[in-house]
């Protein structure tokens, strides 16, 4: 009997009870661009997003209060509806887009948004103050986690309501009930947003800049209402600035919590932030000494380096002319990512800590005696084979839809191996970062790569798989 004919199916009535529930939180979250737009006097678009609104709520509420009662999710069902809430959202999402894009333009800049990725097709100059606003909220609810949302205002308590947070976030329970921690992660995320809009304003942007810039910065998102990012502001104030948001931006969230609450020493003893730390000094010693040694090329060296890592992709610094070296080095921070927890992509600093920790002991099991036992550690948690298992076999498929993605690109554009790499990186690592090859001119099939690149990477692969599986319908 194959592995496969001991999976049961998906439940449809319970995700499709659930989207139905996202749908219409869709259209409540669209309050907020619609108010914007009328400020603005942008009429074309509050009638685009008023009409998303009425229709969202409709029919998304509406098909949850003509149902029964449902039953608990089971974990397969958590996971696809995770997958398809993203998907969902930058279906729906990708509407304001079309008056001045093709759908398939329309649908990558959605994703792109609610995946907080950042790659565009779009030139940021004559998109409309509404689609910059609603581009910016995109990432800045992709960034606090639709999946949150939807626990903190749909869901009660269970364990079905942990399913779907564990599937999103991890089971970091911080409070002993999923709802109230989701609400502790909001309370953070939106004081950091304040905070950081302050800072913006005083460091010398616009109001409506610095709203902008927070919600891509705190997300780790990377849109921005220029085409050369923050290097448009060229102010060694406002970039130093911005990347001490984005280091925050890449740290665990509930650990801002925990040491707020508990003892504020740990969050400068934990394992991820000290080699986050350590991997931007490395980084920015890299990058600044290669654009020259003089210390004016410290921020720059420490931006690029932090907007790598932290997978925000903003740039001080134009990205393609950058020399191949310096492209491989950002790739790797990109590949790395930020903390677990974060709202950063990559395959996260704990999972590489839990990699190298696994090369030592498979190191010094060679020079001990075969009975010795050495557990695999980190920190005062002992990792079992199964999380190795776990850990590994994600290492391998991220990498593995790297290079085949990668391919696909050279093949198809005939890009450089090193841009096409870098590219693929960027979309799924979620970081933005481009060196060009990005645009509206692109393959439609290169776009449905970096499509599936910024889906995939955005929910760490698994819940996508699952979703996409014929057997977990059938």
């Amino acid at each position: 009997m194959k592995i496969s004919d001991h999976i049961r199916p998906a439940n449809w009535h319970s995700v499709l009870f659930q989207l139905a529930g996202a749908l219409g939180l869709f259209g409540i979250l669209t309050i907020v661009p619609l108010i914007v737009s009328i400020i603005l006097g942008e009429f074309l678009y509050a009638r685009i997003f008023g009409i998303l609104i009425v229709s969202t709520i409709t029919i998304g509420f509406g098909w949850r209060r003509f149902t029964p009662s449902i039953s608990p999710m089971k974990l397969t069902d958590a996971l696809i509806v995770t997958a398809l809430v993203y998907l969902i959202f930058s279906l729906v999402g990708a509407i304001p887009f079309l008056p001045v894009k093709p759908f398939l333009d329309s649908l990558f800049e959605a994703v792109s948004g609610f995946t907080t990725t950042g790659l565009s097709t779009m030139d940021e100059s004559i998109i409309p103050y509404s689609l910059h606003f609603f581009r910016a909220y995109a990432q800045w609810l992709g960034g606090m986690g639709i999946i949150v949302l939807s626990l903190a205002i749909l869901l009660r308590p269970g364990k079905s309501a942990f399913k779907l947070y564990s599937s999103e976030f991890g089971e970091t329970n911080i409070l002993g009930s999923v709802v109230s921690t989701a609400k502790a992660v909001i309370k953070v995320y939106l004081t950091l947003t304040v905070v950081g809009f302050l800072a913006f304003y005083l460091a010398g942007m616009s109001p409506f800049s610095a709203l902008i810039h927070i919600m891509t910065t705190i997300p780790t998102g990377g849109f921005s209402l220029y085409s050369d990012s923050i290097g448009h502001y060229n102010s060694p104030v406002i970039s130093f600035t911005v990347t001490i948001f984005m280091i925050l931006g890449a740290i665990s969230f509930p650990l801002y919590y925990i040491s707020v609450k508990e003892d504020f020493r740990r969050f400068f003893r934990d394992h991820q932030v000290q080699t986050l730390l350590l991997l931007i000094l490395v980084g920015t010693l890299i990058f600044s000494l290669t654009f020259g040694s003089s210390f004016s090329n410290v921020v720059p060296g420490l931006f690029q380096t932090s907007t790598a890592i932290t997978t925000t992709g903003f740039n001080t610094v134009p990205t393609g002319p950058l020399s191949d070296g310096n492209k491989f080095v950002t790739v790797i921070l990109m590949i790395v990512g930020g903390g677990t927890g974060s709202t950063a992509g990559g395959i996260k600093i704990f999972r590489l800590l839990i990699l190298l920790a696994m090369i030592r002991v498979v190191f010094f099991r060679t020079l001990l005696p075969r009975e010795a036992k050495l557990p695999l550690k980190f920190g005062n948690l002992t990792v079992t084979g199964e999380e190795v298992e776990s850990i590994f076999s994600f290492f391998v498929a991220y990498l593995t839809i790297l290079v085949l993605s990668t391919m696909i690109v050279v093949w198809v554009e005939g890009f450089s191996l090193i841009d096409s790499l870098f590219e693929v990186a960027s979309a799924e690592g979620t970081v933005g970062m481009s060196v060009g090859i990005t645009s509206s001119s692109l393959n439609p099939f290169t776009k449905l790569v970096l499509i599936l690149n910024m889906w995939l990477g955005r929910l760490e692969i698994i819940p996508v798989l699952v979703a996409l599986y014929p057997k977990s319908w059938r």
